[in-house]
């Protein structure tokens, strides 16, 4: 079995679509027909998906998918059969599973739909992110959105979003899309929203909608992968906005280069302080991830403990993967039963996986103090990254909860429903790292120290966290 193919964490998002001309509102989608397909992806995601039940029962799950499909009472339409499909898949509560957004959004390019992001600090919600001449409303508590309770709309919205077991941090990472939920939510176009103002007293006002398309370039964060700094104070910054720039080998020896000089020169300056930024840091690539990790230990180390399959065989279900040549069947004779899976758990001269050999640390690995921000925008392969260096005791966490931990289902494989033509993403395969001191839990990774944005901070773009950091660190000094 090829898993160098399918061995990609962050889950990209491809646009697959009925065609412009389809209303996003015809019920086009005949009753029987997607009755039949939901059945089928009920039996796939059964079939394959190797952490199905981690935080969702059986008996759960079950139910979920009859309500559902019992719920289909005639012909639907795109974003009914969205909605379905989307509710199905989240009730896995796995961060890889979900329901590709590509076709909605390119039938809704030019559809106005709400103006901003939002941002929940403490079960309050606050208006984000929009383009400029909205920036005064940024960072103010929204209390409903056409006459709607915003409490009411999230928790009808979050049946849709997916996420890891019970984390809660990374809803923010899905609010940067707000829009797109609240149309899946009431695909109106008038936007009557109550708030509470500046000297805290109720206001309302009426928004007028962009189009998607305008949201999703006036807010688009330009960062680079990898940066870094070595600042006047004498404290070094890294900033991995993702790991993504592994996969290609031309820009994976880029970002080791970089990686390499960057270390070189703490190692000359006899740099003390170390702060590692991986804020919505959503994964990508395990041996650019690797790399760096081997810069801050001291001695060699493990990486995958096992990578395993749910399935036995793929002769039933392949034909519905979109790339289904870069599936092949697995040996039994070389898999071991681990939680219920085939797992590889070694490498071969037939199999060369670098991640179950022993890995080498750098031997300028860094050794002063590492500091390291986190949020809930830290997944998939970041959250390998994070349990690797809790299970060696490296560095001191600060912000809120990754939702990323020491395993993850993936695959980088999506399927094609075939009457719908819905993308779906399913994991395939569960990587779990050799970290046997590390503490599961459900919430994700818990910061050493907690730092949670205030609500002035959307509005004036303050980086509370790491000023957080480096005041500490100045007080250390």
């Amino acid at each position: 079995m090829n898993l160098k193919i399918i061995f990609p964490f962050l889950c990209f998002v491809i646009n697959f679509s009925f065609g412009q001309h389809q209303s996003l509102f015809d019920k086009t989608l005949k009753k029987d027909s997607i009755s039949s397909e939901f059945t089928q992806l009920y039996n796939l995601t059964n079939t394959i998906h190797p952490g199905q039940f981690m935080f969702c029962s059986k008996k759960e799950f079950d139910k979920t998918y009859l309500d559902l499909k019992n719920s289909i009472k005639g012909d639907l339409s795109v974003v009914e059969y969205y909605k379905l499909t989307a509710t199905l898949m989240a009730k896995i509560k796995d961060g890889h599973t979900t329901v590709d957004r590509g076709q909605i959004t390119t039938l809704l390019k030019e559809k106005p739909v709400f103006p901003f992001s939002i941002y929940q600090i403490k079960n309050k919600y606050y208006f984000d992110n929009s383009i400029k001449e909205n920036n005064i409303y940024s960072g103010l508590q929204i209390l409903k959105i056409n006459v709607e309770n915003i409490d009411a709309i999230v928790k009808e919205v979050k049946q849709i979003i997916h996420l890891e077991g019970s984390n809660e941090t990374g809803l923010n990472t899905k609010f940067k899309n707000f829009p797109f939920y609240y149309f899946i939510h009431n695909p109106g176009e008038k936007f009557e929203v109550e708030f509470i103002d500046k000297n805290n007293q109720k206001q309302k006002v009426a928004l007028k909608g962009i189009t998607l398309d305008s949201f999703t370039k006036s807010t688009a964060d330009n960062i680079q992968p990898l940066t870094t700094e070595i600042r006047k104070d004498k404290i070094a910054v890294l900033k991995f906005h993702s790991f993504v720039n592994g996969y290609n080998e031309a820009d994976r020896k880029i970002a080791q280069n970089q990686l390499d000089i960057f270390f070189a020169k703490l190692d000359s300056l006899k740099t003390k302080n170390l702060i590692i930024d991986l804020r919505d840091n959503g994964g990508g690539a395990a041996e650019i991830s690797n790399y760096l990790f081997s810069y801050l230990i001291d001695r060699p180390y493990d990486y995958f403990d096992y990578v395993g399959a749910k399935y036995n065989s793929v002769k039933s279900w392949k034909h519905y993967a979109q790339y289904p040549e870069s599936i092949e069947e697995i040996n039994l004779a070389e898999t071991k039963k681990r939680n219920g899976l085939n797992c590889f758990t070694t490498t071969n001269s037939a199999t060369d996986f670098w991640w179950f050999k022993k890995q080498q640390n750098k031997p300028n690995f860094y050794k002063g103090h590492i500091s390291v921000l986190i949020n809930g925008g830290c997944f998939s392969t970041t959250g390998h990254l994070l349990a690797l260096m809790r299970e060696y005791k490296i560095g001191k966490f600060y912000g809120e909860y990754s939702q990323g931990s020491n395993y993850s289902n993936a695959g980088g494989q999506a399927f094609v429903l075939p009457y719908s033509k819905t993308l779906v993403w399913i994991p395939i395969l569960q990587y779990k790292m050799k970290t046997p001191n590390f503490k599961n839990d459900p919430k994700g990774i818990k910061p050493d120290v907690e730092v949670p944005l205030l609500a002035d901070d959307l509005k004036t773009g303050f980086d509370r966290q790491m000023d957080f950091v480096v005041k500490t660190l100045s007080r250390v000094e």
